[in-house]
């Protein structure tokens, strides 16, 4: 349930500090950017976070991608029904 997923702040401060000149770097996600008005997939949204359908698209960043499958997978909210954690 990603809606109720809780963000740790430091996790939100990290997402922060990877602006538009990061993203660069990443020559996918730069090509997605640039090419936003030509298709649907992907959309930026008003806090200028890149998402696909209803998954967020995060740059290619081992510590920034661990920290945010850690904070998911122990959120009191992963569990699955019938599970208890």
């Amino acid at each position: 349930m990603i809606a109720g997923l809780k963000v740790e702040e430091e996790i939100i401060r990290d997402l922060e500090r990877l602006d538009i000149e990061i993203c660069k770097e990443d020559s996918e996600i730069w090509t997605i950017v640039e090419n936003l008005d030509k298709q649907v997939e992907f959309r930026l949204d008003d806090d200028n976070v890149l998402s696909q359908d209803t998954r967020l698209v995060v740059l290619n960043d081992a510590t920034l991608r661990e920290a945010l499958l850690t904070e998911a997978h122990s959120s009191p909210f992963s569990v699955h029904l019938g599970s208890t954690k």
